[in-house]
């Protein structure tokens, strides 16, 4: 919750900028006649000088940023002061009418001031940001620390892209600076080329493990878990579901009334985790060596699709301030991966077996071992002419592995694929999404070709059904799925 103190004209220019934003926010005036148009729009308010305002109550203790915009010094500055006697770690921006003014409020625990001019512009929420930002990081750094010794486990998502990964290494280095031992874990696999060159190029150490008894034996030891890139136990991610992770990172749309840890931060305006994690770092005054800025910066243009999808202006600055640090060689090799045979053939696949109703494909690839290999063959698929949204999945040990992109600004992928085939199974953004689905008894057939059938069929049928397309005809001709041999894998 940010408190705004001052109902004046700063006062209603910086809470009206703030609602419009979705922030939670508390106005305190001593006029009640001045809060009365707030309160007649149900926002929160509360008549009170700054003198008698009580900090007691639980809502100050929780607020993360207080604005001081009245026009009275000296009631400014004894503000600043209970504030900061009572609530020492929460920041507190106040106004100032000069430099005078300025350096006192700032000489008594101030943590950021605001000039006239300053407070002003549209630079105001970027300013209140700012000061949010610092505040989680040094939040994060005193959580991480809790671990009183021992290792800090950090899980990635299941098959980890470079967003993930980059994420993970840069949580690392933040322990780094805590003297805090961390390691970096997935379940799945790493088999795309650009995630395999990424790893091998940096060099990076991450321990696959697949069991959920290997699983455990790694949650009990450490001091503390962490789960990046993804927000939920067993949701995309080999942790069990009943195990609370005590730190959350992700930038995936996700139902927050699901998520349980001691620090999450989630933010779904944000096109790559790696955006968030390069404004912790900065906040803490670390800078990456080349090898870490290598990584975030590939891992955002890898998620944001350079800079084309999901992209808010936080990437574009990330992706500003990490461009002079990065090894240019390295990030040379990564932009042009070699393509796997296994890739090739599944777009070719993806490519034989499109069905495409309206201006929506789906495509069965059958058989994988390549699970990476999905979201370039849909990415492959939606260049096609009158083709704007696309679903790709295949058959990947027990499970139906889904890959969906789209370039309908009417379509939410993350919630077409949720509502056809389960919140636990899929997710995603609004132009991507994935998803898993348990294969069950269909997993034990004997007839694969059966399989293929019935898993083909089940799985066009809900993404069509969820997007309206169930009767619409196809638009374009596809060819009949050849049928698998039960000896081929």
């Amino acid at each position: 919750m940010y408190i705004i103190f001052g109902c004046g004209v700063t006062g209603n220019a910086v809470a009206d900028a703030l609602s419009k934003s979705g922030k939670d926010i508390l106005i305190v005036d001593k006029d009640e006649n001045a809060l009365s148009s707030w309160r007649e729009k149900h926002f929160h308010v509360v008549v009170s000088d700054m003198k008698s305002f009580d900090l007691d109550p639980q809502y100050c203790k929780e607020s993360n940023i207080f604005a001081i915009l009245t026009g009275d010094f000296d009631g400014n500055l004894l503000l600043v002061k209970r504030l900061k006697e009572k609530l020492p770690n929460n920041f507190v921006l106040v106004k100032a009418y000069n430099n005078e003014e300025a350096e006192a409020l700032e000489s008594n625990g101030a943590d950021m001031i605001l000039n006239t001019g300053d407070v002003l512009t549209n630079n105001v929420l970027s300013a209140f940001e700012n000061a949010k930002m610092k505040h989680s990081a040094f939040a994060l750094v005193n959580k991480i620390k809790e671990s009183n010794g021992k290792e800090l486990a950090i899980f990635l998502q299941d098959n980890p892209d470079p967003d993930a990964i980059s994420s993970g290494l840069t949580l690392q280095y933040i322990c780094k600076y805590c003297d805090v031992e961390s390691k970096l874990y997935y379940g799945g696999n790493i088999s795309h080329q650009k995630n395999k060159v990424l790893i091998n190029l940096l060099n990076m150490d991450l321990i696959n493990i697949k069991t959920k008894e290997a699983v455990m034996e790694v949650v009990r030891s450490a001091g503390m878990i962490a789960l990046i890139e993804a927000s939920i136990p067993a949701r995309n991610n080999i942790l069990p579901e009943d195990v609370i992770p005590n730190l959350i990172f992700d930038h995936h749309q996700v139902d927050i009334s699901s998520v349980k840890g001691d620090f999450v931060d989630i933010q779904t305006n944000i096109g790559a985790t790696a955006t968030i994690m390069t404004r912790y770092i900065r906040q803490l005054n670390l800078k990456p060596d080349a090898s870490l800025a290598t990584a975030l910066l590939y891992g955002i243009r890898t998620d944001t699709k350079e800079f084309t999808r999901n992209t808010s202006p936080d990437d574009l600055n990330a992706a500003s301030y990490l461009s002079p640090l990065v090894d240019k060689n390295i990030m040379s090799q990564l932009e042009h991966p070699p393509m796997g045979l296994e890739t090739l053939d599944i777009i070719g696949r993806a490519i034989r077996n499109k069905e495409i109703r309206g201006s929506y494909l789906a495509s069965f690839v059958e058989f994988i071992n390549d699970r990476d290999a999905l979201p370039q063959a849909a990415e492959m698929m939606l260049q096609l002419e009158g083709v704007y949204t696309v679903l790709v999945f295949g058959i990947n040990e027990d499970k139906v592995q889904l890959s969906a992109r789209s370039r309908d600004s009417r379509v939410n992928l993350g919630l077409i694929l949720q509502s056809a085939f389960g919140e636990l199974n899929s997710g995603g953004h609004a132009t991507m999404a994935a998803g898993a689905i348990n294969l069950g008894i269909l997993g034990d057939a004997n007839d694969r070709t059966s399989l293929l059938k019935v898993t083909s069929d089940a799985v066009k049928k809900r993404f069509f059904s969820s997007v309206g397309a169930e009767f619409e005809q196809e638009t374009l001709p596809t060819e009949e799925a050849p049928k698998l041999s039960l000896k081929e894998n």
